[in-house]
């Protein structure tokens, strides 16, 4: 599996937002956002960067997760109608998924928490994106990313030997 580390500047993302844990119905958050949304709406958000985002919370197996669309500011978030979460900067260790969604997205996280990122010198924050990408989500060869929030003492240079 190919992954790296980035470094991505803060964002928002405009979606629809559920209490969750690892047993969710994650494809049932993306029909109600899309129930919601209006053809206009829907029609608009096809020129945004679709993800899905999990915010950590107080509670250990439990997280935020937003199916939504990344957005340029509030105006957008309000003529969407939906809820706004602000994700900070931060650096991230991602990997790039080839395969339908639903099948690859697990195993790519499951790789970057148990292997990239242990052997890094690095930290999850509890921030994980599903960054998809154009196309079919259920086609064989669909290309998309998973990115976990990672946090270290030394800087993306220094850790990928630049």
């Amino acid at each position: 599996m190919d992954a790296t580390l980035i470094e991505y500047k803060d964002f928002l993302v405009a979606g629809l937002t559920i209490e969750a844990d690892a047993d969710s119905d994650f494809t049932g958050v993306w029909d109600a956002l899309n129930e919601q949304l209006t053809p206009e709406q829907l029609t608009a958000t096809q020129k945004l960067q679709k993800v899905g985002l999990c915010m950590p919370t107080e509670d250990p197996g439990g997280f935020h997760y937003t199916a939504g669309f990344m957005v340029p500011n509030i105006p957008a978030v309000a003529a969407l109608g939906l809820t706004g979460v602000i994700v900070p900067a931060s650096m991230y260790a991602t990997a790039h998924l080839v395969g339908p969604a639903a099948e690859v997205i697990k195993g790519g996280f499951e790789y970057l928490m148990t292997q990239y990122i242990p052997s890094q010198p690095l930290q999850p924050t509890g921030v994980a994106i599903e960054v998809y990408g154009p196309g079919d989500v259920t086609a064989q060869d669909y290309r998309m990313y998973a990115w976990v929030g990672v946090v270290s003492e030394k800087t993306v240079e220094e850790l990928v030997g630049l």
